[in-house]
C-alpha cells in the first residue's frame, strides 16, 4: 500500500509547488505503535536541506494539504516524521482495484533483460531432488521476474562435452556388452544406477550393429544415444514438474563453433593469460579471484572453466544486462573464479549473480530416506513427485530460503490436515469458492454496490493483506527470493480463516452486509488463485 501513499505524497508536495520527486527517496514504513498510524514518512527531513526549514515545519504544511484528501482519516506531524492514519473509503477503494486490475503487477524491473540459467544437470542420469528444488527455484523467479517488468528468459546449460559423457558412454558399453554376454571392463568411475541397464536395453534394441563396431566407435556412439536418451528424461521430469525452458544450450556447441578459441583469444589480447608448466592460465587473481585459473591443460585440453567462460561470453554477445545462475551448494567454491572472468570480459560488478541452492533431505516416517533403487545413489526428481504430487513437491521445495537446507517431509506433504502447508492454502481457495457458490444458492451475490458498508478493522486488514501481494512479489523480484510467496499465501490464508471464524459472512437476516463481504471473498478467491498461479500450483475449486 505504501505505493499508494507515496503517490498521494508526490501528488500534495505539487499543489505545494514543490518538486514531487524526493518521495521516490523517502521511507514510508508502518510504525511499531499502532498510535502513529498505519504509514510514516521521513519526506519533511530530506526537504528541509531544499526548502531551508526545519523538518517539524515542512511537515506540518505537508500534513495539512494531506488532510485534504479522502483516502486519510488524519495525518498528525510527530518529531518531523508525518503520520497517516488511512480512512475506510482508502481501503474501499483498494477493494475495488483488487477486484477490478491486475494489482499485483508492477514495473519496477524497468524492462531488464534478465538470462535465468537454472538446472543444468548433467545429462548421464536422473533429476534428483536437489536439481528439483533449484528448478523450482529458478521457475518461480522466472514468472515473478515477468510480472514485475522484468523481461527474464529461461535456459537449461547442457552440459554434454567432456570426461563425464565419455564415463556415460563406456558406462552403457559396459553394460551393453555383459547383457550380449560378452566382456568390458566397467569403468571404476562409471554409472552404476539400474538406469543405465535401461539405457543399454534401448540401445542394444535400436541399434543392434553396435556389437560389429569396435570399441572406441562403439562407446562414442552410447554417449550420444545415452546423451539423447537421458536429456528427454530430464526434459520429461521437468515438464512434469510444470518447468519448462526457452533455450537448450548445449556445451559441445562452444567447441564446435570456436567460440572457446574466440574468447580466448580475446583475453589473450588484454594481457590476461599465461602459460605455465606446459598450461595455460587465466589472470584471475587480477580480479578479485584466490589464485590464477588453468583454461588449457599441458595435454591441450581445455579445462570446464574454459567452456564456462566461453559460455558466458555468449550470454554477454546475447545482449542481456544482467544474467543470474541457480547453482548447487557444493559449487561454491566456482563463484569467484567465474565472477572474476566476467570482470575480465568487461562486465560490471553484479552483471552475473549466482543463487546457490542448499541440499534437500527427505525423511519418511521420522526418518532420512538415503537411497534409490533406480538411480543407486539418490532419490530421483520423478520417484518424489510420484509420491508426492507436483503440487506439494513445488510449494515444499519453495518453504524455505535456497540458501537454507530443507528437511522435506513426505508424511506431512500427504496429509490432508492444517498442518500441510499446501493442503491449508488450497483448502482456503477451495473454502472461498464453496462460500461463494453457497451464497448464490441462496440469492445473495457480490454487489460492489454494498460496498460503503465494510468499516470494520478485521476487513480493512483483509484487503490490506489481498493487496500485499504487490508489495511482496517486488521483494521477491528484487531480492531474489520466491520463497516469499509460500510465506505470504500461508499468511493471508491464516488471516482469512481468522476472519471467516470470527466473522459471519452468509447472513440471510443482513444480506446487504453479505453483499458487501463476499466482495472480500472474491478478493481473496483472486489473490489465492494468483499466488498459486505464480507458484504454478493448483488452486482447487473443491478439496
Amino acid at each position: 500500500m505504501k505505493d499508494i501513499v507515496r503517490a498521494k505524497v508526490e501528488e500534495a508536495l505539487k499543489r505545494l509547488k514543490i518538486e514531487p520527486s524526493v518521495a521516490e527517496r523517502a521511507t514510508f514504513e508502518k510504525p511499531k505503535k499502532e498510535e502513529y498510524g498505519d504509514f510514516a514518512t521521513n519526506i519533511a527531513f530530506l526537504l528541509s536541506r531544499t526548502l531551508k526549514e526545519k523538518p517539524v515545519e515542512v511537515a506540518k504544511r505537508l500534513a495539512s494539504e494531506l488532510e485534504t484528501f479522502r483516502e486519510f482519516d488524519r495525518v498528525e506531524v510527530v518529531n518531523g516524521f508525518v503520520n497517516f492514519f488511512l480512512s475506510g473509503e482508502f481501503y474501499r477503494e483498494l477493494l475495488r482495484t483488487v477486484l477490478e486490475e491486475e494489482f499485483y503487477t508492477s514495473n519496477i524491473g524497468n524492462g531488464e533483460k534478465v538470462l535465468l540459467e537454472y538446472v543444468s544437470a548433467n545429462p548421464t542420469g536422473p533429476l534428483h531432488i536437489g536439481h528439483g528444488r533449484g528448478a523450482v527455484v529458478g521457475d518461480t523467479l522466472y514468472r515473478i521476474m515477468k510480472l514485475t517488468g522484468f523481461q527474464p528468459e529461461r535456459e537449461f546449460y547442457i552440459n554434454d562435452a567432456g570426461r563425464q559423457i565419455r564415463l556415460l558412454g563406456e558406462s552403457i558399453y559396459a553394460r551393453l556388452m555383459e547383457l550380449s554376454g560378452r566382456s568390458y571392463p566397467f569403468p571404476e568411475e562409471g554409472y552404476r544406477g539400474s538406469y543405465i541397464l535401461d539405457v543399454a536395453r534401448k540401445l542394444l534394441e535400436e541399434k543392434p550393429e553396435i556389437l560389429e563396431m569396435d570399441s572406441e566407435e562403439a562407446v562414442r556412439l552410447a554417449s550420444r544415444f545415452g546423451k539423447d536418451m537421458l536429456l528427454k528424461r530430464i526434459e520429461d521430469d521437468l515438464k512434469e514438474l510444470g518447468v519448462e525452458f526457452d533455450n537448450w544450450f548445449s556445451e559441445s556447441s562452444l567447441h564446435e563453433s570456436g567460440e572457446i578459441e574466440e574468447v580466448l583469444s580475446l583475453l589473450n589480447e588484454k594481457g590476461l593469460l599465461y602459460e605455465k608448466e606446459g598450461a595455460l592460465w587465466l589472470r584471475t587473481t587480477e580480479f578479485g579471484d584466490d589464485k590464477d585459473r588453468v583454461v588449457r591443460r599441458s595435454n591441450g585440453e581445455y579445462t570446464y572453466f574454459a567452456s564456462d567462460i566461453a559460455y558466458h561470453f555468449d550470454k554477454m554477445k546475447r545482449g542481456y544486462d544482467r544474467v543470474i545462475d541457480v547453482w548447487g551448494a557444493d559449487h561454491h567454491g566456482y563463484i569467484g573464479r567465474m565472477k572474476a572472468a566476467v570482470k575480465a570480459l568487461g562486465k560490471p560488478e553484479g552483471w552475473l549473480e549466482v543463487i546457490l541452492i542448499q541440499l534437500v533431505k527427505l525423511y519418511q516416517g521420522g526418518e532420512e530416506v538415503r537411497m534409490s533403487k533406480r538411480s543407486g545413489s539418490f532419490v530421483t526428481l520423478k520417484e518424489l513427485m510420484d509420491e508426492a504430487g507436483k503440487d506439494a513437491v513445488r510449494f515444499f521445495f519453495l518453504l524455505k530460503r535456497h540458501d537454507t537446507p530443507l528437511d522435506f517431509d513426505l508424511d506431512l506433504a500427504l496429509s490432508k490436515k492444517s498442518e500441510n502447508p499446501v493442503y491449508y492454502v488450497q483448502y482456503a481457495h477451495a473454502r472461498l469458492c464453496s462460500i461463494l457458490e453457497k451464497a448464490e444458492e441462496r440469492g445473495i451475490k457480490p454487489d460492489i454496490k454494498k460496498v460503503e458498508l465494510l468499516s470494520e478493522k478485521d476487513e480493512f486488514r483483509l484487503i490490506s493483506e489481498c493487496y500485499r501481494l504487490k508489495s511482496e512479489l517486488e521483494a521477491a523480484a528484487t531480492r531474489r527470493e520466491p520463497h516469499r510467496i509460500t510465506y505470504y499465501l500461508m499468511e493471508l490464508s491464516s488471516t482469512f480463516h481468522r476472519f471467516y471464524n470470527k466473522h459471519r459472512v452468509i447472513d440471510r437476516e443482513n444480506s446487504e452486509l453479505s453483499s458487501a463481504r463476499l466482495l472480500l471473498v472474491e478478493a481473496l478467491k483472486k489473490t489465492i488463485r494468483t499466488g498459486l498461479n505464480i507458484l504454478n500450483v493448483s488452486a482447487p475449486r473443491r478439496m
